[in-house]
């Protein structure tokens, strides 16, 4: 449950994940918005440029796709063992674990804006997007952050009990990533596969923003951002269930 307390702890965490993950760096913040920006640039050189994927507007197709991909693997990946790494702080302190992740994942969020909104700045130099659609994308970005928060509270606590989640998380992930339409048009998907694409809960919290930056329809916008709800509450009932199983017997295998 959210309150005044939770809040500010939740805030106070934030800050210090953000002042203390570039602490010793000469570029700081910097790293946050190249790091993305090179995969981008990377992949439409790559795809665009020497394998020639025939996709007009290519460069927003890959913002409203391979962007959110970044945040939600990077944040999965990097809060999968937070229960166990703040062991320490969790046995001394009372601070609930869920504030401790939920700041973990706000502090990523603040990681993709940055790179996310430089590159829809430069873009807008040389596309066109539709109004209504951008106007959707912070709905868009609201689901994608609860359900990647939801799935980094279900990864975390399994992490807890089976020590090689992280290293299966890793491996899924990267299995993942060539079977999500991210970098490459879902038209591209044979038929006798695309069920894999119609049950990635990935894609469809990632596909109203893709649909919104690049191809608007408003019809289509509709069905996605349902879908993307969808499975945003299912997932947040997942990880609400297995938390309220698991939350009195968590502090005794951290």
């Amino acid at each position: 449950m959210i309150n005044k307390r939770n809040l500010l702890i939740i805030t106070t965490l934030t800050i210090s994940e953000m002042k203390g993950r570039y602490r010793n760096t000469w570029a700081g913040f910097l790293w946050v918005i190249i790091n993305p920006i090179i995969m981008f640039s990377v992949h439409a050189l790559v795809f665009k440029h020497i394998m020639k994927i025939s996709i007009d507007r290519y460069y927003v197709f890959l913002l409203g796709g391979l962007l959110p991909w970044i945040f939600v693997s990077s944040t999965l990946t990097m809060t999968s063992h937070t229960l166990i790494t703040y062991r320490e702080v969790l046995l001394s302190f009372q601070i609930s674990p869920m504030a401790i992740m939920c700041s973990k994942v706000i502090d990523n969020f603040v990681n993709f804006l940055a790179p996310f909104i430089m590159l829809f700045g430069f873009l807008c130099f040389h596309e066109s997007f539709d109004l209504i659609g951008l106007l959707t994308v912070p709905l868009s970005m609201i689901l994608l952050l609860i359900s990647t928060y939801a799935l980094s509270i279900f990864f975390s606590i399994l992490q807890v009990y089976l020590r090689d989640v992280q290293y299966i998380l890793n491996f899924g992930l990267s299995i993942l990533y060539f079977l999500t339409p991210i970098f490459y048009p879902r038209s591209m998907v044979p038929d006798n596969i695309s069920w894999i694409v119609d049950i990635n809960p990935v894609y469809a919290i990632v596909r109203p923003m893709q649909i919104a930056l690049y191809s608007f329809n408003a019809a289509e916008l509709t069905e996605a951002l349902w879908n993307s709800f969808g499975v945003t509450v299912l997932l947040v009932i997942l990880a609400t269930l297995l938390w309220r199983s698991k939350r009195n017997e968590i502090y005794l295998y951290i």
